[in-house]
């Protein structure tokens, strides 16, 4: 079974050198997620911000009856990340997405693979 260009989409998310937050990561009809962190990532924890806009207000994504923000705990670098469901269930209505790093990424920038599928 190959690359299905309708079942999978990969893209890559960028984190600027001393930023937390990356580029914009559009994941309309897309609802599995995998996050490949690079080589170079400065470790900690993950959350994400989403809007309904590619150019919107990004706002934090929280869980609803504890309004809690979605979290990956602090993970190394060079990591395969399978969002598991509860995070996939939070991230499903939310058409765009931003990741931010609970810390700076102070050496280079970060290139993040993002792996979909339906």
């Amino acid at each position: 079974m190959g690359y299905d260009p309708e079942m999978t989409a990969y893209d890559t998310v960028t984190i600027a050198t001393g930023d937390t937050e990356s580029t914009v990561l559009c994941k309309k009809h897309r609802s599995n997620i995998a996050i490949f962190l690079p080589a170079n990532w400065v470790t900690g924890t993950i959350t994400f911000k989403g809007c309904l806009t590619e150019d919107g207000t990004f706002v934090p994504v929280v869980k609803g009856s504890d309004v809690a923000a979605i979290t990956i705990p602090s993970i190394a670098a060079s990591q395969c990340i399978v969002l598991d469901n509860l995070i996939l269930k939070a991230l499903a209505p939310v058409p765009y997405i931003m990741l931010v790093a609970g810390a700076a990424q102070i050496t280079d920038d970060k290139i993040i693979t993002i792996v979909m599928t339906r």
